[in-house]
């Protein structure tokens, strides 16, 4: 039987329609790439004078076909402006900012510190580009999950061919619309197309390939990475949970909790998918979450514009089965429209039932919906034990909302996942000195500022030294050690050298001291080889 990520929950892509804007045919992809690697040999995107310039041009492609990308994602998925700005474009311009304040110092190479055995030498790491990247992004958030992680591959210095998802078709098209028109489109493509298409970039061999999607669309990825040796960053989902505590201020905890659960139609891959809430605030929570739906959405959520849309028909179908098969629970919301998509913010209370909770079709795979099915415990330690066995692995995000340090205390140390929010959700997201991604299933590798800059360059170990330095009569003897015959001597030597204490001394905290420190152990060398300090 097939597990919940080896199984398409979004039908065939085959079947979206692309207008021909970006019009590269799965038989033109082997001479784009290497036409296009032929251009990153020239060092063209070496120089930080054409990273600052491309970054620019996004920004300003950003500002200035604004209302054409919010138009796109109100077709795709009901998004409104503000949302479309706010959760997508609002960050990509954040993340073009943040890079072109610091892009200079991460390009500069880095001191560390050095070994005795090579005194004297200038250790550094410096950050290469790795070349070709292909990122693929994702369609529930088409325009910042294809627009970021290219951020952070022009800071690299890369050559980049985006693919977006295929599914959000008006985002997709209007990306591969304007992007040329902004950006060096010798460097940067967009490329438009279903799976044959994407089969045909994965046979092509890449430097690097950022992927953004579900785990069975990553396994695939990931199997054709394999085959050129190529390194993935897989940004996946899972089943992320919300706890809530007895002490938790349920007010200030629902409000974020059904904003995060709900916004984009609750297509969002940290979005909380499952709560669990402790039974002596269970039935207030209840009351507390139908209160702010409606305040949120109105009595009706459909004829509201702040609420999304199901992507296509097959999520609706997926969805609608999964409301109709636990329609017992349903405690609030439940109604739906074929002909919209449309399926209201659905909450499910399966009481203390943890038999039938985890049994539940909701509980089998990611929601990736407007659907949220709790369960109310009674002990954090049965939190912890659920949460470690979860049947999709490690979750990409966690959240608590508690006002008792010792419970904040066990969820931070006795859980894993990619990122954790005390007393909010998804905002970890939003915060660029944060890393964001998965662990294990949910995910490997992670991006959003200076992150994103590491995870398209190579660290590279620089080690320098001097010929007339190594020549010198005051260093010659000395590093003459590691060459045959090893004399008693030299055997001393490689000892003194080798031990821990002389890595303390050569990379003293204090520079005057490091110095100072240095010259006398010189010294005592010396001493050892018969040099002496005499009068004239």
């Amino acid at each position: 039987m097939a597990t919940p990520d080896q199984i398409c929950r979004y039908g065939d892509s085959k079947a979206t329609q692309f207008a021909k804007v970006a019009d590269v045919a799965p038989a033109d992809v082997p001479k784009m790439v290497a036409g296009m690697r032929e251009v990153f040999d020239s060092d063209r995107t070496l120089k930080k004078e054409w990273r600052i310039q491309q970054l620019k041009n996004l920004k300003r492609m950003i500002m200035e076909c604004k209302e054409e990308l919010c138009e796109a994602l109100q077709k795709d998925l009901h998004k409104s402006p503000f949302e479309g700005f706010a959760t997508e474009l609002g960050l990509c311009i954040s993340e073009i900012n943040v890079a072109l304040d610091e892009l200079g110092e991460w390009m500069k190479p880095e001191k560390k510190a050095n070994s005795p055995l090579n005194i004297p030498c200038w250790s550094t790491t410096q950050r290469d580009p790795l070349g070709m990247v292909l990122v693929m992004g994702a369609w529930n958030y088409p325009m910042q999950l294809s627009l970021v992680p290219m951020v952070g591959a022009i800071c690299g210095g890369n050559c980049v061919v985006l693919k977006p998802g295929s599914y959000a078709v008006a985002s997709s098209n209007c990306l591969a619309r304007v992007i040329p028109r902004y950006m060096d489109p010798d460097c940067i493509k967009v490329v438009e197309g279903n799976r044959d298409l994407t089969s045909a970039l994965l046979k092509e061999r890449w430097d690097k390939i950022f992927f953004t999607g579900s785990g069975y669309v990553g396994r695939v990825v990931a199997r054709a990475a394999a085959e050129h040796m190529t390194p993935c960053v897989l940004e996946l989902g899972g089943k992320s949970p919300c706890i809530i505590d007895r002490s938790a201020d349920l007010e200030h905890a629902v409000e974020r909790l059904v904003w995060g659960t709900f916004v984009n139609g609750g297509q969002t891959c940290v979005r909380p998918d499952f709560v669990m809430v402790h039974e002596a605030v269970a039935d207030a929570f209840f009351q507390q979450v139908q209160k702010t739906i409606v305040q949120f959405y109105g009595s009706d959520p459909q004829q509201s514009q702040w609420f999304g849309r199901c992507i296509n028909a097959g999520a609706f179908k997926r969805l609608s089965k999964l409301t109709e098969e636990n329609k017992d629970y349903v405690v609030v919301g439940g109604q739906v429209d074929a002909a919209d998509k449309f399926i209201s913010p659905t909450v499910f209370d399966f009481g203390s039932n943890l038999q039938a909770f985890e049994a539940s079709s909701l509980m089998q795979d990611e929601l990736f919906g407007p659907l949220l099915p709790c369960f109310r415990y009674s002990s954090i330690d049965s939190v912890v034990s659920f949460v470690r066995r979860l049947p999709t692995g490690k979750p990409l995000a966690l959240y608590a909302f508690t006002q008792n340090p010792s419970v904040a205390h066990t969820i931070k140390t006795r859980t894993t996942s990619g990122g954790l929010n005390i007393n909010d959700v998804i905002m970890h997201l939003a915060n660029h000195t944060l890393p964001f991604g998965g662990v294990g299933s949910s995910g490997m590798g992670n991006y959003h500022g200076r992150y994103s800059f590491d995870c398209f360059t190579h660290e590279k170990a620089v080690l320098e030294k001097s010929q007339f330095l190594d020549q010198s009569i005051a260093f010659k003897p000395l590093l003459a050690a590691r060459f045959p015959p090893y004399t008693p001597l030299k055997q001393n030597l490689v000892k003194v050298f080798t031990a821990h204490i002389m890595d303390k001394v050569f990379n003293f905290p204090l520079p005057f001291l490091r110095k100072c420190l240095k010259l006398l152990a010189l010294y005592f060398v010396f001493y050892s080889l018969g040099f002496r300090i005499t009068k004239v």
